[in-house]
């Protein structure tokens, strides 16, 4: 999923998940808009090398979500909230998918 707001630059970088650019033009909104005491928290995929490579050009996130970096092994996995008292409400992308292997626990 590519961000509207990246799609006259797609051919310069790749514009895919969190992205320089897209941080930057985020922490420019946010300036503009007079919320310059709001902090950017990037996630999703980031690992060491990958905050490294954001910190070496000054990417201006305030702190990264590494979940998925800490763990070893093959049980590496995520679930998003997409439905609440049966009301969709899942981010873009996500949508309630039914499954026989899942049992309701109370």
């Amino acid at each position: 999923m590519v961000d509207r707001a990246l799609w006259t630059e797609m051919a310069e970088f790749d514009p895919t998940g969190v992205n320089t650019q897209l941080v930057e033009r985020v922490r420019h909104a946010l300036d503009e808009a007079g919320h310059q005491r709001v902090k950017i928290v990037a996630s999703g995929g980031f690992d060491a090398d990958r905050i490294r490579a954001f910190e070496a050009i000054g990417a201006p996130v305030d702190s990264y979500g590494v979940g998925s970096a800490l763990l070893r092994g093959g049980n590496d996995f995520t679930a998003d909230v997409v439905r609440v008292d049966r009301r969709e409400c899942g981010k873009a992308g996500r949508r309630y998918a039914p499954s026989d292997r899942l049992e309701r626990v109370d």
